[in-house]
C-alpha cells in the first residue's frame, strides 16, 4: 500500500511539471509571409526613460488593419473608417520589418514570432532628453 501510494504521488508530481510543448514555438523567420492583411489587434505605446522604467502612455485594441501588397513595398493601413498609404520592408536575415506611416515614419520593429499568423512587433521612437517610445504591435493574419 505504502508503494502504491508513493508511486501516486510520484505520478502526481511529474504530471505537474511545466510542460515545454505549451510555450509558443517561433518559427523561423523565413516562414513569415507578410503580404496580405493583418489585424492590428492591439497597438500599446510605453514611454521608456533612460533609467529602463516603462509607463504605458496608449493602448488600443483593434485599431483597423495593415494591408502589405505584393511588391513588398507598399500597403495601406485602414482605422478609423480612413485608408491611409504606407511602406514597408521585410529583412529576414535581420528578423525586423520596417513600417513607414502617420507618425512613426520608417520605423524599426523587432519581430516576435508566435506561429506564421501571429505576430509581436516592437519598435523605438526617440522622444528627446534620453527618452523612447517604445510600440508594441499585435498583428494576426488575416
Amino acid at each position: 500500500m505504502r508503494k502504491l501510494l508513493y508511486f501516486s504521488l510520484l505520478f502526481i508530481v511529474a504530471a505537474c511539471q511545466p510542460d515545454s510543448t505549451d510555450e509558443p514555438n517561433p518559427l523561423p523567420s523565413s516562414d513569415i509571409n507578410f503580404v496580405g492583411t493583418w489585424s492590428r489587434d492591439s497597438v500599446l505605446v510605453n514611454d521608456v526613460a533612460p533609467s529602463g522604467l516603462k509607463v504605458r502612455i496608449e493602448t488600443f485594441a483593434n485599431l483597423g488593419t495593415y494591408k502589405f501588397n505584393a511588391d513588398n513595398l507598399t500597403g495601406i493601413m485602414s482605422h478609423s473608417a480612413s485608408d491611409f498609404a504606407i511602406t514597408w520592408k521585410y529583412a529576414s536575415t535581420a528578423n525586423t520589418i520596417t513600417i513607414s506611416e502617420i507618425d512613426w515614419n520608417n520605423q524599426l520593429y523587432q519581430i516576435k514570432q508566435l506561429s506564421s499568423t501571429r505576430l509581436i512587433l516592437t519598435g523605438y521612437l526617440n522622444t528627446g532628453g534620453g527618452n523612447q517610445n517604445e510600440r508594441i504591435l499585435y498583428l494576426t493574419k488575416k
